[in-house]
């Protein structure tokens, strides 16, 4: 009986797998992002490279999220820069019958924040936690695996500082 049931599992298993309808493979994602670090002073929104790796299965998605800066941004001369970004989100995809698929995001992501009146940094300071979102993507009619898509991402939140995350992009699926 025990086989009976292995046997029924592994059947199982390598039909979700390996099934001919559903989608299974590797993709990137590049997109310019927006950092927003909101603090009761004011916000400021350093730019961002997002590059994305990740794996999909049919309505789910696992990826790792790398973001880099590209310039820092200036709030009553306190300079604000986000060195790197590092996220691992798992995204379900709501309607894959739809033109427009909308993603739910669930994560966790390490920020680590550099602020400074003058050149050498004031302050540094890494922020762990959970990461939760929305994502919107759309595939090119001419190029099917090519999708634009938008994220939303809270990225951390705290007591006296928030820090957003908002890209416009594309991916390619493999």
């Amino acid at each position: 009986m025990a086989a009976i049931s292995r046997s029924a599992y592994l059947l199982l298993l390598f039909s979700v797998f390996f099934s001919t309808t559903v989608y299974a493979g590797p993709y990137i994602g590049l997109a310019p992002a927006v950092i927003q670090i909101k603090t009761d002073a004011g916000k400021t929104r350093p730019v961002m490279a997002d590059m994305r790796l990740g794996y999909a299965l049919d309505a789910h998605r696992f990826e790792l999220a790398v973001m880099t800066p590209v310039s820092d941004d200036n709030l009553n001369g306190l300079v604000t820069e986000v060195p790197s970004s590092t996220s691992v989100f798992y995204r379900y995809t709501a309607n894959l019958k739809s033109t427009l698929n909308i993603d739910f995001i669930l994560g966790y992501s390490q920020t680590e924040i550099d602020a400074a009146y003058l050149q050498p940094p004031d302050f540094n300071e890494t922020f762990t936690g959970l990461s939760f979102g929305i994502g919107f993507e759309e595939a090119l009619k001419s190029i099917p695996q090519l999708k634009v898509k938008f994220d939303y991402i809270k990225l951390y939140r705290g007591d006296q500082l928030d820090i957003d995350a908002f890209s416009l992009g594309v991916r390619y699926e493999f």
